[in-house]
């Protein structure tokens, strides 16, 4: 099944890791299919207080408490076509959210690797970056992907570790159907 056909109203998650092309996968889908809308779950982070309540470094912190579940549950439940991308989208509590899931797979080092790169502004310094990758992150998505398993749970997979090549395959969820 291709997006393009799938039945209306429909909400395509694209999930993945920090860094694995998320975003611009997303963002090229809306552009090819007529009247797609877009969202981003970064729009839907809770607050600092909030999101930092167990520590600035926690990866429990990072993977319980960074996003407002129920903001993102009521913007996507639209009459439309609604792309979404995001870090764990696939969690078994958004689940009944999407008609089609894909996983954009990337090697946790090189996800790292390049989450530093395009941080390293936004915090202090690139080491500061590096630091909150090897505490927070890169452990907050380790939990994410050893509790979820969401490239099973994807009904398509893009092997995104070279992104000149990506490479497509039906994930575990494609048996689903």
């Amino acid at each position: 099944m291709t997006i393009r056909a799938l039945p209306l109203p429909a909400r395509v998650a694209v999930d993945g890791i920090d860094a694995a092309g998320k975003t611009t996968l997303a963002d090229e889908l809306a552009g090819v299919v007529p009247g797609a809308a877009r969202v981003s779950a970064d729009e839907f982070l809770r607050p600092e207080r909030e999101r930092y309540r167990r520590g600035r470094e926690s990866p429990e912190g990072f993977y319980e408490d960074s996003f407002d579940h129920e903001r993102l549950r009521a913007a996507v439940l639209a009459e439309m076509l609604v792309i979404v991308d995001g870090v764990f989208l696939l969690r078994p509590e958004l689940d009944d959210l999407w008609t089609f899931r894909i996983f954009v797979a990337v090697h946790l080092k090189e996800a790292v690797r390049r989450g530093v790169e395009r941080d390293a502004a936004r915090h202090a310094s690139r080491e500061a970056a590096k630091r909150l990758y090897r505490t927070r992150y890169a452990p907050g998505q380790r939990l994410y992907l050893d509790a979820v398993r969401p490239r099973e749970r994807a009904d398509a997979v893009v092997d995104n570790n070279d992104p000149d090549a990506p490479v497509l395959t039906a994930g575990g969820g494609a048996a689903r159907r």
